[in-house]
């Protein structure tokens, strides 16, 4: 069991209570969250489950481990709430974007599920980008053609899994899956389909002339609705008699969640998250989604948008620098004055998305020499993340000016002090850190709590905030050099990259 900083006794939380479930790639999280969206002590489960990846870029995970992974997690925290449980009125999930899995005709996988990680599909990626205008896409669907988006993974499964392919009915996410498994109804939230590559963000709808091109018929997507639902199949009344009248909320994107818990909602507010991967996102009201360059934009519902930039590479490198050099203290080599340019690294163990959208990237190191020694490496990989960091709030305050505040969130990053100041430092700006707790899952349940009508919107809750790392001038000033190092390195490995 896990302890959450705002973490209240049973006794203590007031009604409605909701359930809420953050799906990651690789772990899994379930707590109960009270009206004021505060997580209660002891109700809390976390599993972790294995993601298959193979040379060629394969990043899957399992449909069925992973729901039974959920199943099993519920009924933990059911048991924890005990007579309380028939209080949760509402059922909240949060999970990561652009996944994709097939489902037969008798609502059984065809697939595993690809991640946002998989970059299998570049060289359909690749195609797409010569068959149709880059830019017009992007401009409509708020996303680029690139490998962890759907229209490349669909084009990728038909022409390397055709038998798969024909046997699939249905294309949905994992959250949509579990959504299906549990209820029998297929449901998209605006917050999933809108980070598919496969949606119009101004129409709100899925795009008809990408999934024309691509041979997809519309009724093979889930109907796009954000309303819940109440009622489950037979199997999980019986199982779980104290939710048969809670309404199960669709599952939306992790993003979208991470920014509502940690209170970063506001055209002046950006979140800063690193886990797996990074994001800088800003979450406001808007009928006219914003168009960024190097970045992308989906949606919360269908009234607020979602717009920044993401990384591929960042609690995933960190965990594979403490792999590869077991013996060097991070923390102690990080603090000290960046690199004076001796090094410099490429971080892109898992492609690139922003700014260079580049799926078939990887990570390089240049400069080393007799001298050098594992802890050098393994710092110049690290500083290699905070130059793209700065990159990213270049790009996304670019697009989005006016933004005045940046808070910390992600478990990677607020577990890392060291990490926060190097990004400050990178982004040239103040970084609060969240004291929110588990800012996805906790968005969620806020998420939940605004459909219930129990808050008028999540800004109703408040979100705490700590202490502010400030940047230093003089780590600033070597971080700028270092992002222009990085550049003429990625430029000139770029004809090896493609």
């Amino acid at each position: 069991m896990l302890r959450e900083p705002l973490a209240i006794p049973l006794r203590e939380a007031r009604p409605p209570l909701v359930l809420a479930l953050d799906i990651g790639t690789s772990g899994l999280r379930v707590f109960i969250f009270d009206s004021r969206a505060r997580p209660i002590a002891r109700c809390i489960a976390h599993s972790e489950r294995p993601v298959h990846t193979s040379p060629d870029g394969e990043v899957t995970v399992d449909a069925d481990e992973s729901v039974r992974a959920v199943y099993a997690a519920i009924d933990a925290v059911l048991a924890c709430a005990g007579r309380r449980a028939g209080e949760i009125e509402a059922v909240a999930v949060s999970t990561f974007w652009h996944s994709l899995l097939g489902v037969d005709d008798r609502g059984r996988p065809t697939t595993r599920v690809l991640t946002w990680a998989d970059t299998r599909a570049r060289a359909a990626a690749a195609a797409l980008r010569r068959e149709l205008d880059p830019g017009a896409t992007h401009a409509r669907t708020g996303c680029v053609l690139h490998a962890s988006y759907l229209p490349a993974k669909l084009r990728w499964l038909r022409e390397h899994d055709a038998q798969a392919y024909a046997r699939t009915k249905w294309w949905m996410s994992l959250g949509e899956y579990l959504y299906q498994r549990i209820s029998g109804a297929r449901r998209a939230a605006h917050g999933m389909a809108s980070a598919t590559g496969l949606y119009d963000q101004r129409a709100r709808r899925w795009d008809r002339p990408l999934l024309s091109h691509l041979q997809v018929e519309e009724q093979m997507l889930s109907p796009i609705d954000d309303q819940p639902l109440v009622g489950m199949r037979p199997a999980f009344l019986r199982r779980w008699p104290a939710l048969a009248r809670a309404r199960w909320v669709p599952a939306i994107g992790d993003g979208a969640c991470s920014n509502l818990g940690a209170g970063a909602v506001g055209r002046n507010i950006a979140a800063l998250f690193l886990g797996t991967s990074g994001a800088i996102r800003v979450v406001y009201a808007s009928d006219d989604p914003p168009v960024v360059p190097g970045g992308w934009t989906y949606r919360v519902d269908s009234s607020r948008v979602i717009a920044g930039g993401a990384l591929s590479n960042g609690g995933n490198l960190l965990a594979w620098v403490g792999r590869t050099f077991p013996g060097v203290d991070l923390a102690r080599s990080v603090r000290g004055v960046p690199l004076d340019g001796s090094l410099i690294a490429l971080p892109l163990l898992a492609g690139d998305r922003s700014p260079t959208w580049n799926d078939a990237a990887r990570a390089a190191v240049a400069g080393i020499g007799l001298g050098t020694s594992a802890e050098d490496i393994a710092r110049a990989l690290v500083e290699g993340v905070a130059y793209r960091v700065g990159r990213l709030w270049a790009l996304t305050s670019t697009a989005l000016p006016g933004i005045n505040r940046v808070i910390a969130t992600g478990g990677t990053l607020l577990a890392r002090p060291w990490l926060m100041q190097l990004f400050a430092d990178a982004i040239d700006r103040p970084l609060v850190v969240s004291l929110a707790g588990d800012g996805s899952a906790r968005g969620a349940a806020m998420f939940a709590l605004e459909r219930l009508g129990t808050v008028p919107d999540s800004m109703a809750i408040r979100s705490p905030t700590g202490r502010a790392f400030r940047p230093r001038p003089e780590v600033t000033e070597r971080l700028q050099a270092g992002i222009g190092r990085q550049r003429e390195l990625e430029e000139a490995l770029a004809p090896l990259m493609s």
